[in-house]
């Protein structure tokens, strides 16, 4: 299965960082940094469908979307189209992505930015916090419960805020009993790497509508965009088309002109 690899990558490489920098030291950063960019408030500015739009190299399911990537000219086109944020993945053996790559973008602009990757120790949040994040993708599938909860409850104490992604029922079942104010719907099969809409269509009916919730994977077109906005969905996060896009900012008016 795809998330038991990458863990134990994960895992592998996150004890070799603690060898390199203590969570003092990271700590003592954090306290020189401003106060984080607060993603919530982004994306209600952007209504009525945000887009969070990212920057991704490759992916385990196309491979290398694009080798050289300028991240500073791709994160203003991002915020000069219309994004309400920017998601920075930062996964380097799958994703070619890079803990820096956060740091890099927040100079570049004004809007939040979210680090994606795949995160299951405290460590890696005050890594991402003391990086630039403001926000910082959890993945339910990935975590039981109590970690999920330990996780979230970090993550709001550095003040940054937490994205926690479901993709089945399972994993909706599972955040149930957590007072969240964003969710994301990824709609990528974990185990088979196919994507179906339908998946958020289908959750989104069973989410509280004070939540607000994201739509992940698989958004093509304006006719995706309306269809998500017309079960209440407040946002998409899209990566691989703005990424193979000549003009990034004109992909994102167009996605936004189907809401």
């Amino acid at each position: 299965m795809f998330l038991e690899e990458i863990v134990k990558i994960k895992k592998r490489e996150v004890s070799r960082r603690k060898t390199l920098l203590s969570q003092r030291e990271l700590e003592e950063t954090m306290a020189t940094l401003p106060l984080p960019r607060n993603m919530l408030d982004a994306i209600a500015c952007h209504g009525p469908i945000a887009v969070i739009a990212e920057i991704k190299r490759a992916s385990p399911s196309v491979g290398v979307i694009k080798e050289e990537v300028d991240l500073c000219r791709v994160a203003r086109e991002y915020q000069a189209g219309g994004a309400c944020a920017v998601s920075v993945l930062t996964e380097s053996h799958f994703f070619k992505g890079d803990l820096s790559y956060l740091n890099r973008v927040k100079k570049e602009i004004s809007l939040p930015v979210l680090q994606k990757d795949f995160v299951f120790d405290p460590f890696q949040v005050y890594e991402g916090r003391a990086s630039g994040a403001d926000a910082i993708l959890l993945i339910a599938a990935l975590l039981d419960q109590k970690q999920l909860q330990n996780l979230i409850n970090l993550v709001r104490h550095l003040q940054m805020t937490p994205l926690v992604e479901i993709h089945d029922n399972q994993d909706l079942e599972k955040v149930s009993s957590f007072d969240l104010p964003l969710i994301g719907i990824n709609n990528r099969d974990l185990k088979t790497f196919e994507v179906d809409l339908r998946t958020t269509l289908r959750l989104r009916k069973e989410i509280p509508m004070g939540i607000k919730v994201i739509s992940e994977s698989g958004i093509r077109n304006a006719e995706d965009v309306r269809r998500l906005g017309e079960v209440g969905v407040d946002g998409i996060l899209v990566g691989e088309i703005l990424m193979r896009a000549s003009d990034p900012a004109s992909k994102i008016r167009e996605l936004l002109s189907g809401c």
